[in-house]
């Protein structure tokens, strides 16, 4: 799917800094609305250690009303016995009662959940700014509009305020906890699952992400979660866009011959990057002007990686990949992938004589079963189809090792050299994979 599908992205190129906390805030109101397990985890937290929680949920019979509300003035906060102030940000919360922002007028609050008779008043920051006295101050005005005759202290109102720190790292553990379960009984919720896709877009670091130093490299998920959030940081401090795509991982790629560097994980935990030149006829009439060659070693961050390459022949109808050939040297009788086999049988073809041609091509050209390989009597011959588009491509792909990876990122609020470790991969592969003669 299209990231640019994310409930809560807005289609829009500019920098919304200054309306993140809003996005934030509304996020996180509809995912606990939508996703009734994250709201469990969520609010169960926050109960822990009072009776509250017995009080609310300990029977099937009793009566629970559960209102969610965001920009909700301290005035329309009524009807409670225990408030808790609860402070989402970076920063820890400082001591709630000695703060003395003791301003009397209408705030506004970012975030308000009322259960019964408990309200949860939630201040949230998009860093790490203290919010700890604004948050006294808006307690202070909901209390105001109750009794207007007793002094704000914690002598009068310590027994039904708590003050409670949330802060983004500790609620984005309980969300990546849930969403894990959810995705195990296969009942993912779509809206926390594009939240915490939100929130690690504005700051990987609220995330549990160990670096890869801490990883077995058995753990392929968790590496490339953090290959993921490299990628992330590196497109917003270059001019290259991430890939728009949640079934695969990569970058944009600005060269006539390819459009594309996608990067996974091996069964060695090792970095797979991976790019296909030629993968349409476009980009291969940029490779076939000339004879392409491609590199056998590529230089990064001053370590020599061996370049493997396979041949691609990729079969697409109505833009959609069906079928394709995959071969090596060692499978060719003699070359296949010249200019003028080029011209003549890449393109869209149609049923007949263009398809007996293509036929004979890859017999005289390829020394084993192609025909099973890419299912060519059911997939082509009987499929129903009357054409077909047709491209000569290649995979090419290096390796970066676990170990390499495991020594660049040692530190969980560090990127900087898995960041240099992409741009170099990117730059190596733009300016240095393909030697044209």
């Amino acid at each position: 799917m299209n990231s640019h599908l994310n409930i809560f992205k807005s289609y829009t190129n500019k920098n919304r800094s200054y309306q993140l906390e809003n996005d934030l805030t509304r996020a996180l109101a509809i995912s606990l609305q939508e996703d009734s397990l994250f709201f469990h985890e969520i609010i169960k937290e926050i109960l822990k250690g009072t009776n509250f929680y017995n009080q609310l949920f300990e029977s099937i019979e009793s009566e629970t009303s559960v209102n969610i509300n965001i920009q909700q003035r301290t005035s329309q906060i009524s009807g409670f016995d225990h408030i808790f102030a609860i402070s989402l940000s970076e920063s820890e919360i400082d001591d709630f009662w000695s703060q003395n922002n003791n301003k009397y007028y209408d705030p506004i609050c970012d975030l308000v959940i009322q259960i019964n008779n408990i309200v949860f008043v939630f201040e949230a920051k998009r860093d790490d700014v203290n919010c700890t006295h604004q948050l006294y101050n808006q307690i202070l005005n909901i209390t105001k509009s109750e009794d207007e005759f007793k002094e704000f202290n914690k002598d009068n109102y310590g027994e039904i305020i708590t003050p409670f720190d949330f802060n983004w790292p500790k609620l984005m553990a309980i969300a990546i906890k849930v969403s894990s379960f959810e995705k195990t009984m296969n009942s993912q919720n779509r809206f926390l699952s594009d939240f915490i896709s939100l929130v690690k877009q504005h700051n990987f670091r609220w995330l549990p992400e160990p670096s890869i130093s801490a990883l077995q490299p058995s753990n392929k998920k968790a590496i490339l979660r953090r290959i993921e959030s490299t990628i992330e940081e590196y497109a917003k401090t270059s001019k290259i866009n991430r890939l728009n795509y949640n079934d695969r991982l990569g970058l944009e790629f600005y060269k006539n011959w390819a459009k594309e560097i996608l990067f996974s994980i091996n069964d060695k935990g090792s970095l797979i990057v991976g790019i296909y030149p030629g993968n349409t006829k476009a980009q291969g009439y940029s490779l076939f002007s000339k004879n392409p060659k491609f590199r056998e070693k590529l230089n990064i961050l001053d370590n020599e990686y061996l370049v493997s390459y396979r041949y691609h022949v990729k079969m697409t109808s109505f833009q959609k990949y069906f079928q394709g050939l995959w071969f090596s040297e060692n499978d060719l009788k003699k070359p296949l992938y010249t200019k003028e086999n080029f011209l003549e049988f890449t393109g869209r073809k149609k049923r007949g004589e263009h398809w007996t041609q293509l036929s004979y091509l890859f017999d005289d050209h390829l020394n084993y079963n192609w025909k099973k390989q890419c299912d060519w009597e059911n997939s082509i011959i009987n499929s129903g189809k009357n054409q077909f588009d047709i491209s000569f491509g290649y995979e090419i792909h290096i390796e970066i090792p676990f170990e390499k990876l495991k020594q660049l990122d040692q530190k969980q609020s560090e990127l900087d050299n898995l960041i240099n470790l992409i741009n170099d991969i990117y730059n190596s592969f733009s300016d240095n994979l393909l030697v044209e003669e």
